[in-house]
């Protein structure tokens, strides 16, 4: 083949569409296939999804490997690629998790398993986090690879599992053990998402860059027991009941990190008026100590992203009516802003409590602490992608209070960004771990042509 012949294939195949009304009924049917899978965690037994996905990978003659972890074989991860033509650049990573969350089936009107199409919206557990977007990512590699298209830059297509519960046996047991096989130079994930109502004023899609570290934490009292009828001072449960009652009063203090006052900033540029002076001066002293209590009281989500967060989630004490137990325990899940270092916050917290007979100990200590750049080719043209999509709907910089598996990466120092390209609503978003959780078909299909066009700008010749 001439080169005149393979430079007109190069430049047919990097402006080549898919024709995306004909994939439409294969994605849909590839996305419902997917989530009659059932990966709850726990158990969290993925091999059925891993195999189901590695037998796509198979018929459409893409390179691909799959993993156990030999701990419990229940864990699989598939890695897939297109190969770059360039081995100097390091590779762009899309990853997704084939886990989901259990569910109560009696709270839901539709069937989780069952992946049902009706009116245009696909059902089931997992369709948004992030089975959804497993399929998006699925789909823009068969038809890079279906159309021959040659990426300058790898693009490796990982699914994980275990992301449900932060195990050790997911994403980070890949980085421990294959990270050869990794090394990314940036990482697409979940973490932020487009939505409709969640921003005052204002359609917007979050790229989360940071995220809230996961500190989890044991509030224990040890001491003498005793007969219910003979109450006496000072017992463990009301030393803990005391302690806790100091915790969940503790208003912490509101603090604005870089990404939340950028995030902020193009919030306000877009709001205008007095509100988006509010916003864009959040950083201001003044502004927040005179405005911070009420912009952070406009939701709980909002409140997490400006403070250090404390939740009360489960006690344990007692085991019979009539005797005062001799040991209390309480745990706090305790989310931290990237820069706070947990031991800082526990002398802090125990100063709060100010009662030596309390102890805390420490059961997960999160040491991440990388916030990812919003200035890199990969966040630019993924917004660019979003902005053409939706032209009215902000892109912005965001820092999700969950967890992901970004948090891995980035502990490596690697960019990664978090979003799944859809636009839904607030009660969508809720629906995330929750009862009848949804995806229309034309979030599906834009999220998947978002995905395709970032990543051939992305991986693709220069523009």
């Amino acid at each position: 083949m001439t080169k005149s012949i393979l430079l007109i294939f190069s430049i047919s195949s990097l402006i080549a569409e898919p024709n995306w009304e004909k994939a439409r009924d294969e994605t849909v049917d590839l996305f419902q296939q997917y989530l009659r899978i059932d990966t709850s965690n726990p158990p969290g037994d993925v091999r059925l999804a891993a195999k189901w996905f590695a037998n796509i990978f198979e018929e459409e003659d893409i390179s691909f490997e799959t993993f156990t972890v030999p701990d419990d074989p229940r864990r699989m991860h598939v890695l897939a690629e297109l190969k770059g033509m360039n081995s100097e650049l390091k590779p762009l990573l899309i990853i997704n998790h084939m886990d989901v969350v259990p569910v109560d089936e009696d709270f839901w009107d539709e069937k989780p398993f069952d992946g049902e199409l009706r009116d245009g919206v696909v059902y089931g557990r997992g369709a948004i986090d992030m089975k959804g977007m497993g399929i998006m990512e699925l789909m823009a590699m068969i038809q890079l690879h279906r159309e021959g298209w040659r990426p300058e830059r790898t693009i490796k297509f990982l699914a994980v599992a275990d992301e449900e519960i932060l195990g050790p046996l997911g994403a980070s047991w890949m980085i421990e053990n294959h990270w050869d096989k990794l090394d990314p130079e940036w990482v697409w994930d979940e973490g932020g998402i487009g939505s409709e109502d969640s921003f005052p004023g204002v359609s917007a899609f979050a790229i989360a860059v940071a995220q809230k570290k996961s500190f989890w934490v044991e509030a224990v009292v040890e001491g003498k027991s005793g007969h219910g009828m003979r109450p006496y001072k000072d017992h463990p449960n009301e030393i803990l009941v005391k302690a806790l009652t100091r915790i969940v009063n503790w208003n912490t203090p509101l603090e604005i990190s870089p990404v939340v006052d950028e995030m902020f900033n193009r919030l306000g540029e877009s709001t205008g008026g007095g509100q988006g002076f509010v916003m864009k001066s959040l950083d201001n002293g003044l502004v927040r100590y005179l405005a911070g209590g009420s912009v952070a009281g406009t939701s709980v989500s909002t409140n997490a992203m400006l403070r250090n967060t404390i939740s009360l989630t489960m006690l344990n004490s007692g085991y019979k009516t009539n005797i005062i137990p001799e040991k209390a325990t309480a745990t706090l899940d305790i989310r931290l802003l990237p820069h706070v270092e947990p031991e800082e916050f526990l002398d802090d917290l125990k100063y709060v409590v100010n009662d030596d007979r309390v102890q805390f100990i420490s059961k997960r200590i999160p040491r991440n602490k990388h916030v990812s750049s919003w200035e890199t080719d990969f966040f630019n043209i993924l917004s660019d992608e979003l902005h053409r999509e939706k032209p009215d709907a902000l892109a912005m910089p965001f820092m999700t209070i969950g967890g992901t598996d970004s948090q891995f990466f980035q502990a490596k120092g690697v960019n990664c960004y978090g979003l799944i390209p859809v636009m839904v609503t607030e009660k969508d978003v809720q629906s995330i771990h929750g009862i009848d959780e949804s995806l229309s078909v034309e979030n599906l299909m834009m999220g998947t042509r978002i995905v395709y066009h970032t990543i051939k700008r992305v991986c693709g010749p220069g523009e």
